[in-house]
């Protein structure tokens, strides 16, 4: 098992249509989300707009959950969703049209050919095999088979696990996403 802690000061941050969008991880590590070359990638957007679009993203499961404000998003095909901070992940398609009505803060997960998930979670989760990122909201200790990890505020673990591996993570509040390789 490899552990990776991802610090506020190494995320890049890049302009949208309706804010600003940080990416805390991309994987492969060498993938380039501008050009769409990325298998898993995990950021964090601004909606600073009443109104917006999000980028089309064809090929991509998205995951979405409010960290703070909250929005309805609405798609082409007629369904809608309103979320507030912290709302178990809505997962879509981000080939999908989607408008964004309020502001936000959100964390997103987007998958493009593997599998994966995003939860929000409290207490112990059992993870095994691939890779599992943890996400403390508000800097809440995160512990990795009862070993504390000390990610910062904003900080993000990544949690690398061959085949037949576990691990057991503690956290009072966070957002796990799973990948699947």
């Amino acid at each position: 098992m490899q552990i990776n802690i991802y610090s506020p000061k190494g995320h890049s941050t890049s302009a949208w249509a309706g804010g600003v969008t940080t990416q805390l991880w991309i994987w492969p590590e060498d993938g380039d989300y501008a050009s769409r070359d990325f298998r898993a990638r995990i950021s964090s957007a601004a909606v600073n707009l009443e109104e917006s679009d999000f980028t089309a993203l064809p090929g991509v499961v998205r995951y979405i959950t409010p960290l703070s404000g909250g929005f309805t998003l609405s798609h082409s095909d007629g369904r809608k969703v309103i979320m507030k901070p912290l709302d178990e992940p809505y997962c879509f398609d981000g080939g999908a049209a989607t408008h964004c009505s309020g502001k936000a803060t959100d964390f997103n997960l987007m998958l493009k050919g593997v599998g994966g998930k995003m939860t929000v979670m409290s207490g112990q989760l059992i993870a095994d095999g691939g890779i599992c990122c943890v996400y403390p909201v508000d800097g809440g200790d995160v512990k990795v088979d009862g070993k504390a990890l000390g990610i910062e505020p904003g900080g993000l673990a990544v949690i690398h696990m061959q085949n037949g591996e576990c691990a057991a993570i503690e956290a009072t509040k966070a957002i796990v996403c799973r990948i699947f390789i």
